[in-house]
């Protein structure tokens, strides 16, 4: 079904919608090529499956009713079959497009590191050189929609210095020269990771803030950490807004704020304005953009809910409205309550960190080891019934040193289930433990580096 206008034909007011992480999976493709497990993933690819049916078909079905012009879709478009042949890689592509393209609202997308070049270039690009009106012969590229520069990245291949660079100050600088008054960018990368740490591109992580302060945009919308969040982010210019959202996840469950499981990155010295937003995959969402005359009004959706953050401007780094849906406090925990925890684990999140061995203390008492990870993906660790009476309202916990294994650990807490079903977490851990020498160029104020051989020891407290 196609709409009355073209993009160049449109006029203001007008909305659009941006999704993030759609990983789009058809039951076609084997779940598990030759047999091999993947261990190492939020979820799997059963449920990446499943995610069309139960997250991915309701959102469609509330946007088109949106009256959109257009959905940007961030990357990571498909969940794309692991070993699978050039030929399976397009066919899960050209899958995934006929199904958002069925509900008749144009698409515009951004290409992901799940998306493979070839598949991006062999299905995507020619429906976006129709919709557009010319031939892309390139993975980023802008169109101009009412006076407003719609720019999409291609985070996944940004080198720093490189060609893109050069393209993207061009095409920000001539904007300003004609008079372009609305920048929207897309990527699927954020700028700054959240949550997640060092989850990014590096060069692309560098660099955008250089050009923003000089090219400044409405917003950047970004996807690729699974979170939903917003952040007003200082530069050295005007300050820079990142929506970052995905549409993977579990929609029935129970929302968890960000801010209660992970430690937020960057500062808070870094920010202006912060809506936390949610962890990974329990609240899959989308924005809805309202361009109107003068102003700029985004809305965070859960999907099959109401809009849970606004955020509006009328000129671009000076957000008038920042709100964010109030999520009450957790539960408290005190010292009569240590009596009746019922359930406990250890969550964290780690890079690198497969090598068995590294056995884990509470308050002295050995409860395992740690279980393997990485990619900085949250991972709970149950801890033994025979360790609950141990566990104070201030516990310190140690985990032995790894080898010669450079890996990476941060957001540690522990989280206990009380009689009666109250949930009770530690604050975590604002610390990133590296024995690792790979995160050096970040300059992260909150890595600690450990020699070899040396152990975590840190203290994780509920008050």
């Amino acid at each position: 079904m196609a709409l009355h206008k073209s993009l160049g034909e449109l006029d203001r007011p007008f909305s659009f919608a941006v999704v993030g992480d759609t990983h789009f999976r058809s039951p076609a493709f084997p779940s598990k090529p030759n047999g091999k497990v993947y261990p190492i993933r939020p979820l799997d690819a059963e449920e990446y499956a499943e995610n069309v049916d139960y997250a991915l078909v309701p959102m469609m079905e509330a946007l088109k009713a949106e009256s959109l012009a257009f959905i940007v879709i961030t990357g990571d478009i498909v969940e794309a079959p692991r070993q699978a042949s050039a030929a399976e890689g397009r066919a899960e592509m050209q899958a995934a497009l006929d199904f958002f393209d069925s509900y008749g609202v144009p698409l515009l997308f951004a290409r992901g590191n799940q998306d493979a070049e070839g598949a991006f270039d062999e299905v995507i690009l020619p429906y976006l050189s129709r919709r557009l009106g010319w031939r892309l012969e390139s993975r980023h590229y802008f169109t101009d929609v009412a006076g407003c520069r719609i720019v999409a990245l291609d985070t996944t291949a940004w080198k720093a210095g490189g060609a893109q660079r050069e393209w993207l100050e061009g095409v920000l600088g001539q904007g300003r020269d004609i008079g372009i008054d609305r920048i929207f960018l897309f990527g699927h990368h954020p700028i700054w990771p959240v949550a997640r740490a060092f989850f990014t591109n590096f060069d692309f992580h560098r660099e955008m803030p250089e050009i923003l302060s000089q090219c400044p945009a409405d917003a950047f919308f970004c996807g690729h950490t699974h979170n939903q969040n917003v952040i007003l982010h200082r530069t050295r210019g005007l300050p820079a807004l990142q929506l970052m959202c995905a549409q993977i996840g579990l929609p029935d469950e129970i929302p968890t704020p960000l801010d209660r499981v992970q430690a937020l990155l960057p500062s808070a010295e870094d920010l202006l304005a912060c809506w936390p937003g949610y962890l990974e995959n329990t609240a899959p969402g989308w924005y809805l953009v309202r361009v109107e005359r003068g102003a700029v009004r985004v809305e965070w959706h859960h999907l099959n809910r109401a809009a849970e953050a606004e955020i509006g401007w009328y000129r671009r780094g000076d957000v008038r409205t920042f709100w964010g849906l109030p999520h009450p406090p957790d539960a408290r925990l005190i010292h009569s309550d240590l009596s009746g925890i019922r359930r406990a684990t250890l969550r964290f999140c780690a890079w690198e960190s497969l090598q068995p061995g590294k056995r884990v203390f509470v308050n002295g008492e050995d409860v395992g080891v740690l279980p393997a990870s990485t990619g900085f993906v949250p991972v709970r660790m149950e801890l033994p019934p025979r360790v609950f009476d141990r566990i104070q309202m201030e516990n310190l916990v140690e985990i032995q040193a790894p080898g010669d294994e450079a890996s990476t650990l941060g957001n540690l807490m522990i989280e206990a289930l009380l009689t009666g079903g109250r949930l009770v977490r530690t604050r975590p851990t604002g610390e990133i433990f590296t024995w690792s020498d790979r995160w050096d160029a970040w300059r992260v104020g909150m890595l600690e580096k450990l020699r070899s051989g040396r152990p975590i020891v840190t203290v994780l407290s509920f008050r």
